[in-house]
């Protein structure tokens, strides 16, 4: 040991005397004209010489068996085959397949409501009726009338049968029946479409109608949805066009109701909305989905690419020198053990999800990769290093 303290004292010897030097020539230059030039360049010279200098201790160190105490110390991780899974996330919209706003078929006055909201139906019962006096009147006066003509018509079949009066007098009254039965039929369709009824079975969802308001013909009234019969829709960007296909798995979670499940897509658009630059997409709910409700949020999770044998980094390690990416790897140094040399490496990258980006060109596996500390690091720079799993 005190063979290396005296190899080392001449360097000491040397430091002082730069410092002498380098006093000794500011004090000289004082008379300058440019002092704060002469500065600067003294300046130079004095980090060139320590440099040199702290470069002189570590060979030292090195030829002694010593490790050198300023390494920068990194953890690097072995790269080696792996899947790689990317996946889109996007929000859709729970929409029921039989939900129906239906329409007001005739123009009137809301006379009555049969329903309330929440209130379960079924197909063809009477919702609620517009007023319809004048049509319910018309109605019994054609009956009436019809009741005579038909009374008419068979007395002067049996006439014309016994071949008395005219052929003439038979036809008008026949003529007559027929007449008034199809203008009593076409009023009795009319006054049908005063009355608003269910198409389907389901439930009131909402009801747009209030007594005594008049409402105009293709007015909507009430709104009946059936919960068993709900999907859930979403519009992708057109990036993703041939990405997806029916029959892919899709995760959806529903974070009013903390519940998420597996399912797949059951139909994907093939046309383009010109709008929004969009496609849609149709997911089924399967039985095991419980109560939904039409219009909740559902945040929809699909795979929409796979590798079983990728090269996938931590994204964060990817730098950037304009646009080229690049990384750093770590090789052992032959020349002094249980150190590492590090080496910039060049890459090409391909997607990215989650936390590691896919690595398509410029590492192979088996390479060390920086993972931890590889800030200002540089290409043939020597290193203390911690392999992690």
């Amino acid at each position: 040991m005190k063979q290396n303290i005296h190899f080392l004292r001449p360097f000491s010897i040397l430091k002082q005397t730069v410092f002498l030097a380098i006093i000794v020539a500011l004090l000289m230059s004082c008379g300058s004209g440019n002092k704060q030039e002469e500065l600067r360049k003294l300046e130079t010279e004095r980090d060139a010489l320590t440099a040199q200098i702290e470069q002189l201790k570590q060979e030292i160190r090195a030829a002694n068996g010593e490790t050198p105490d300023n390494l920068a110390h990194v953890s690097i991780q072995k790269l080696r085959h792996q899947r790689f899974d990317h996946y889109i996330e996007v929000q859709g919209t729970v929409e029921s397949d039989n939900n129906i706003l239906i329409p007001a078929q005739s123009s009137g006055v809301v006379k009555e409501i049969h329903v309330e909201e929440g209130q379960k139906v079924q197909k063809g019962q009477v919702l609620a009726e517009l007023d319809a006096a004048i049509l319910e009147n018309n109605i019994a006066a054609l009956e009436a009338r019809l009741q005579l003509a038909e009374t008419a018509f068979e007395r002067q079949k049996r006439l014309w049968e016994k071949k008395i009066g005219s052929e003439m007098q038979y036809l008008q009254a026949k003529t007559e029946k027929e007449a008034l039965a199809k203008q009593l039929a076409a009023t009795r369709e009319q006054y049908k479409l005063t009355k608003v009824t269910a198409p389907i079975d389901g439930t009131v969802d909402e009801i747009l109608l209030k007594e005594g308001e008049s409402v105009a013909a293709g007015f909507g009234t009430i709104r009946i949805v059936k919960l068993t019969a709900l999907k859930i829709t979403a519009d992708l960007a057109e990036d993703y066009t041939g990405r997806v296909s029916p029959g892919d798995s899709v995760t959806v979670r529903l974070p009013i109701l903390k519940r998420q499940f597996r399912t797949t897509i059951r139909a994907v658009s093939q046309v383009i909305d010109p709008r929004n630059r969009t496609f849609p997409i149709e997911i089924k709910l399967p039985p095991e989905a419980g109560a939904i409700q039409p219009n909740m949020l559902a945040i929809l999770t699909i795979r929409d690419y796979s590798n079983e044998q990728a090269l996938t980094v931590p994204v964060n390690i990817v730098q950037k020198t304009g646009d080229k990416p690049f990384l750093f790897t770590a090789e052992p140094n032959s020349e002094k053990n249980d150190t590492w040399i590090i080496r910039k490496k060049v890459v090409s990258t391909g997607r990215n999800y989650g936390e590691h980006v896919e690595i398509t060109e410029g590492l192979q596996p088996g390479d060390q990769v920086v993972v931890v500390g590889f800030q200002d690091l540089g290409d043939g720079q020597m290193v203390m290093a911690s392999v992690v799993e």
